[in-house]
């Protein structure tokens, strides 16, 4: 029996690190994203920027109506209830039928506006297959699968930079088959999308749609920011702006991916040790990045030497990486935490990025290098309204302040006695009431999830039933509640 139980430990172990490996098929696809749409990308270093720009303006396209068509086909639809075995099913074919798309648009003899619509919609599936697997894992692998991911699509983008021309669209099929393989593995062995209400009826709609806006906004907004500068300043000829190109901007778009790697593991390893990795991310690293955006425009316009020019370039390759990534973690997040279709998720960001892609690219013919101030104008914007929205947060959640008579202990003992008296209110369970006064005190899943000895998406499905009971849609509106009567 002892002899049993080992292989049967070794045998998850070893299905366990397989699935660890699972996001460098990701890569994979990202190489591919890179090798088609960045200007550093082989394709576009081979047929030159005007020749190449019908190409990323149509994939622009495909993912924005792709984008759209899921938005509409899954608005209404909740987080998908049925076990792991369907839903591997159900991702195969997705992204069986993306990469069908994709290769076609690759390899048939097409014109490149069709060449690109169709990479693009294809390409848009295979994103849809990958954040639904995703959603399934922990917060801690949802960071170091995309540091993962970041560091096989640089390894692969400088080889196939190297590569001939010829070759490039015979690798990016073989890359597209190899991100559809990587869905061969389950997302967990045991793990199951159940209800998330199983003891009565779930969010309405409308409550859906705002948790998951408060859970995504912050990333998904600074994401579309940046998707919007990456299309104006894609044409680098009618900016007129100084601009690294070619091997030295190929190797800027690798130091920032490493660079974007190496951040996100190490905020996987803070998440699994408890650590609130997503905060860090959406109130630290990011408006750091906002900054750079901000003011890159200035130093461009005085005379830079090269080295300062390679710095802005990687600074601004990592914003493109840090954005991205964030916004991919909070989507599949927020699927998972609001009870929204990943479905729904991923429609939301393909056609935003498709969208402001295209903005950006069409920005350029109208605005010329003016539109790089527009960018920064933008992230300006960006930076005063999360400073807004973050100062209540920062009083607790409500515009009245704490007694200053409070003690901590005493403070602690009035969120004590509020989280019971919204607990009676609301008819929570002692488990549900447990999971809100911790959430109260300001603790992350993971750390709730080790305290209460419970998986972390046992918590999620607890918080969602606090949220369906007290009829709010964020974990913001849970706690300003609960600390508005505490000041009270």
């Amino acid at each position: 029996m002892e002899l049993t139980m080992a292989e049967k430990c070794g045998g998850s172990a070893g299905k366990e690190r397989l699935r660890q490996c699972v996001p460098c098929c990701l890569g994979a696809l990202l190489a591919v994203l890179v090798t088609g749409l960045h200007r550093s990308g082989a394709m576009v270093f081979a047929m030159g920027i005007a020749g190449w720009k019908p190409f990323a303006a149509a994939f622009f396209g495909g993912l924005a109506v792709l984008g759209a068509a899921l938005v509409l086909f899954y608005v209404r639809e909740p987080f998908g209830c049925f076990p792991e075995p369907r839903r591997l099913r159900w991702r195969l074919r997705v992204a069986g039928a993306g990469a069908l798309v994709a290769a076609a648009g690759w390899l048939a003899p097409l014109p490149l506006l069709a060449a690109g619509a169709l990479t693009g919609a294809g390409t848009g599936f295979l994103l849809l297959a990958w954040l639904d697997w995703f959603a399934a894992r922990t917060m801690a692998f949802r960071f170091a699968g995309v540091g993962a991911a970041f560091a096989v699509a640089a390894a692969i983008s400088v080889a196939l930079f190297y590569a001939p021309a010829p070759l490039v669209p015979l690798a990016a099929i073989v890359l597209i088959a190899v991100s559809w393989l990587g869905l061969l593995v389950p997302a967990q062995e045991t793990f199951s999308m159940e209800v998330a209400h199983p003891d009565g009826e779930g969010l309405s709609p409308c409550d859906r749609l705002r948790s998951f806006s408060v859970g995504t906004w912050r990333p998904l907004v600074g994401a579309l920011i940046t998707v919007f500068v990456f299309g104006f300043t894609w044409d680098t000829d009618m900016m007129r702006i100084a601009l690294n190109s070619d091997a030295p901007l190929a190797y800027e778009k690798v130091a920032a991916m490493i660079l974007g790697a190496v951040l996100f593991a190490s905020l996987g390893r803070f998440a699994h040790h408890g650590g609130d990795a997503q905060r860090v991310l959406f109130n630290i690293v990011l408006p750091l990045m906002v900054l750079v955006f901000v003011i890159r425009p200035y130093f461009l316009d005085m005379p830079t030497g090269a080295l300062a020019l390679t710095l802005l370039g990687v600074l601004r390759e990592l914003g493109f990486a840090l954005f991205l990534g964030a916004a991919w973690i909070a989507v599949a997040d927020a699927a998972r935490e609001s009870d929204v279709s990943v479905g729904f998720g991923a429609g939301v960001l393909l056609v935003g990025f498709g969208a402001c892609g295209l903005s950006g690219m069409g920005a350029t013919y109208f605005l010329g290098p003016l539109a790089s101030y527009l960018g920064a104008i933008l992230f300006t914007l960006y930076l005063i309204v999360i400073a807004i929205v973050n100062a209540p947060l920062v009083e607790g959640g409500s515009a009245a302040p704490v007694p200053e008579a409070d003690a901590p202990g005493d403070l602690e003992a009035a969120i004590a006695r509020h989280c019971e008296a919204l607990s009676a209110q609301w008819a929570l369970t002692a488990r549900e009431s447990e999971v809100m006064s911790l959430l109260a005190r300001g603790h992350s899943y993971p750390y709730i999830a080790k305290e209460l000895v419970v998986s972390e998406n046992t918590i999620r499905t607890h918080v969602r039933n606090v949220y369906r009971k007290a009829r709010i849609g964020s974990r913001e509106e849970l706690i300003a509640l609960i600390h508005q009567q505490t000041a009270q």
